[in-house]
Order: structure tokens, then C-alpha cells, then sequence
């Protein structure tokens, strides 16, 4: 199968190759789905920016969030999420920190959206796999020794029906190799695992990033979950209001019953851009 080279820019002002099959596109550009299968696929990537020289976070504001063209079925909420545990790091609480992503995406004020926690499962990650792509009907979580130095995590999402057709199965591939941390006793040179796997759940429900992480994002931009880079010991493991307010905008609606949240949604929607 002819393959495509699209090169992504990095923060950390260095490149990634990413070699994407026929039938395969990256945010932004398209792609043309084999016809007889019927389906398209997206591969959102979050890199990571290496600086542990954090400044003080600007504040929280809505910035120009994007939304890609594929969403969800209100007929499919909520959207079953997996976890595989294979290849893991020790001594963290991966589901946990899964079923924290799941909750807030879960509980946005005017947003119809919910994922649910389904548990455990031996299923891989198929949709990721630009070769030979193998859907099981399970949106699965994993840990994988394959993907590139720079890439934190990447969320392959597949859907049909053309190229604003509903999302069907999505898989989250995390970089095994990357020296992960929690939160709350992060270190010199490691990642925050809570903020990649609650960005890569955003790709799942059909978030984009709200810009290319160049000097043009703004502060707000930064600060979203959604940003396109992570430094080491950064955090970014709470929902902001760019995030929010692109749910909102993705799924409008009452917030999934039982879910627990409450009041009225304020946030200002901004235009809305897709990739």
C-alpha cells in the first residue's frame, strides 16, 4: 500500500516524521478512505516540549477552539472506553487516572457528551495499526514500545459515511519508553500521564488541537487540555474553558443524566474552526 511522509513541527524545534498509509490523514489534511472498506481514519499526535522551566499559567479564558468533522451519533452515547494494562508503568494508577479522564469529559455543563468506563480488556489498539487496520469494536486504551521519541501519545479515530460521517471505534496508543509521573510528585524530565490520557480522550469524543503549537497560540491556547505539546513536569490535568466550551459546541445539550453536573453554562463560544 502507498504510504504518504507528513512532517508535524514541534515546540521543541525539531520535526517528527509520520509515516501515514493511504486512506489515513493527520488534523488539517485530507485523506481518501480505501472504497471498499468504507472508512476513514485520523491520527492525532501530542508531542512533548522537554522544558521543565515552567512559568506561572496565564489565566483561564476560552481561546479559538477547533472541532474536527467527526463526532459521535447521540444514538452511540455514551461511548465505552477500555484499558489494556499491557506494558503499563509500575507504581502508577493508570486506571485511575483513566476513570478521572472519563469523568470530567463526562460532566461538562451543556454538553450532551459521556464516555463510560468498561474495564479491562487483552484487545490491542487496531485502528493505530496504518498497515493492517483491525477494528474489535472496542475503544481501547494502551501502552505500546512503538512510537516515536517526541510523541507522548497518539489517538487513531475511525469513522464512516464520508468525510463528516459519525466517529465509529477509536484507539489511544501511550509511549511506553516516556518516563511517566503523577501529578502530584512529578520530576525532572518526566511527563504527567493525567494530562495525556484526559488530552488523547478529547480525540476520542472529537476534539482537535485549538492551534499548531507555534508562537502564534495565545495563552489561553497553551493552557487548554487540547494544546498539542506537553513540557516534562507540566500539568494540564483539569479541563479548561476552551475545552469546555468546545463540548459544548461539539454535543450541545443537557449534561448526560446522573452525571452530576450542575448550573448553567456561561462559557462564550467563539467561532468555531475544524481540522
Amino acid at each position: 500500500m502507498r504510504s504518504t511522509a507528513l512532517t508535524v513541527g514541534l515546540v521543541a524545534a525539531f520535526t517528527l516524521a509520520v509515516v501515514l498509509a493511504a486512506g489515513q490523514v493527520r488534523e488539517g489534511i485530507p485523506g481518501t478512505a480505501p472504497a471498499a472498506a468504507g472508512l476513514y481514519t485520523t491520527v492525532h499526535v501530542l508531542t512533548w516540549a522537554g522544558d521543565d522551566d515552567l512559568s506561572p499559567p496565564p489565566p483561564d479564558s476560552s481561546a479559538a477552539f477547533r472541532l474536527n468533522p467527526n463526532r459521535w451519533a447521540s444514538s452511540a452515547l455514551p461511548v465505552a472506553v477500555w484499558y489494556n494494562p499491557t506494558g503499563a508503568p509500575q507504581g502508577i494508577p493508570v486506571e485511575d487516572l483513566l476513570r478521572n479522564a472519563v469523568d470530567q469529559w463526562s460532566n461538562i455543563p451543556g454538553s450532551a457528551f459521556a464516555f463510560s468506563y468498561s474495564g479491562t480488556t487483552s484487545g490491542g489498539s487496531g485502528a493505530c495499526d496504518v498497515g493492517n487496520r483491525q477494528l474489535d469494536g472496542r475503544n481501547t486504551v494502551t501502552f505500546v514500545t512503538s512510537l516515536p521519541t517526541g510523541t507522548l501519545g497518539i489517538t487513531c479515530t475511525v469513522w464512516s459515511g464520508g468525510p463528516n460521517g459519525n466517529l465509529v471505534e477509536f484507539d489511544i496508543q501511550l509511549n511506553a519508553n516516556v518516563d511517566w509521573g503523577q501529578s502530584d510528585s512529578l520530576g525532572p524530565g518526566q511527563f504527567d500521564l493525567a494530562s495525556t490520557i484526559l488530552h488523547e480522550l478529547g480525540h476520542g469524543a472529537g476534539l482537535g488541537h485549538p492551534c499548531t503549537g507555534s508562537s502564534s497560540c495565545t495563552d489561553a491556547e497553551r493552557q487548554a487540555v487540547m494544546y498539542p505539546s506537553l513540557r516534562a513536569r507540566e500539568q494540564r490535568n483539569v479541563l479548561k474553558e476552551d475545552d469546555k466550551a468546545a463540548m459544548a459546541a461539539a454535543y450541545p445539550g443537557p449534561p448526560p443524566e446522573g452525571s452530576g453536573a450542575v448550573g448553567p453554562f456561561r462559557a462564550v463560544l467563539p467561532s468555531v474552526g475544524r481540522d
